[in-house]
């Protein structure tokens, strides 16, 4: 049976006062700064009442920061992402293997939360890959590099890292906006990586996955592991590594945002974008399932014995 880790979590300082004990902090402290760039992000945990030992496991081998990350996100643009790959019938096919190979775990996590494998299948093969394209860059120290754009010195640095048509896009004032609006989200899960580090996840220090600091199978972010975390093998802890687990994971986060499903397209649609708000992601991971079901009702007959959808919804449009 699942269960999600419902640790409560500390209460953070608005983001303008965080933004102003932080810079406090880093100035006047130049030499401590040199030795940790990322001393005033713990200092101001500490602040918070995060006890000793969970910080010193994250933030005692975090290295140098990850400018690059940062970076990086503000140059992928969505429109130029090619979400169509997914739904070529080489890779589909693929996905109905990974499908009949995982049969078990999938209708057992599909029954429990209502939430046709189908859908699971749909939004793994997206996200990575199937499992096979977790990232490898590292969360911890990736989530602390987004803390430090609190400082407007670390905000220059990573503004000249971007070209002049990003740049342009962007505007100063509105990447100025966005970073901070992203110190404010790193600190967010910080803390739940820290609630975790407590709760027994010993390795999240080690952790490493997505540019964003998303993790495992699932692509889960530190806060949605404490709050959708399904333990879908019973053996008492949640790793989205492990099959069982990230299906009955996915699961539970689509059931606990409103997943029907035998609801409409748009309102199937809305639940997707609460795991990732791209409209062209939603309509991927809705299409692929569909697709998904018709081969495997073609390929199987009646007697197929997946979760069923009442009716399978109608798309607005035909993705291609």
């Amino acid at each position: 049976m699942g269960r999600c880790f419902s640790g409560r979590m500390r209460k953070g300082f608005p983001v303008k006062a965080i933004a102003a004990v932080l810079l406090g902090m880093l100035m006047g402290i130049e030499g401590a700064q040199a030795a940790d760039p990322f001393f005033g992000v713990r200092k101001l945990l500490e602040a918070e009442g995060y006890p000793s030992k969970p910080l010193e496991t994250v933030f005692s081998s975090l290295g140098s920061p990850v400018y690059s990350n940062v970076a990086l996100s503000m140059k992928i643009r969505e429109s130029a992402l090619n979400y169509n790959a997914f739904l070529e019938p080489p890779v589909l096919a693929q996905a109905e293997d990974f499908w009949k190979a995982h049969e078990e775990a999938l209708r057992r996590a599909g029954t429990l939360y209502g939430v046709d494998p189908s859908v699971i299948v749909a939004v793994l093969l997206v996200e990575t890959r199937l499992g096979q394209n977790t990232g490898s860059h590292p969360v911890a120290a990736t989530l602390a590099t987004f803390a430090l754009m609190l400082d407007p010195a670390e905000r220059d640095r990573v503004w000249r890292m971007l070209s002049e048509s990003d740049r342009a896009r962007w505007t100063r004032s509105r990447f100025d906006a966005k970073l901070e609006q992203r110190a404010s989200w790193a600190l967010k899960e910080l803390r739940a990586l820290l609630t975790l580090v407590e709760k027994g996840y010993t390795d999240a220090a080690q952790w490493r996955g997505s540019y964003m600091a998303a993790v495992g199978w699932p692509q889960f972010l530190p806060s949605s592991l404490l709050h959708y975390g399904a333990d879908g093998d019973g053996d008492g802890f949640v790793d989205l590594y492990c099959p069982a687990d990230a299906f009955a994971s996915i699961a539970r986060y689509l059931k606990l945002n409103g997943w029907e499903n035998d609801a409409p397209w748009e309102q199937q649609e809305k639940v997707i974008l609460r795991y990732n708000n791209s409209r062209p992601y939603a309509e991927t991971i809705l299409e692929a399932a569909r697709r998904l079901r018709e081969s495997r009702a073609s390929a199987r007959g009646p007697a197929s014995d997946n979760v069923p959808m009442t009716e399978a919804p109608a798309a607005p449009k035909t993705s291609s």
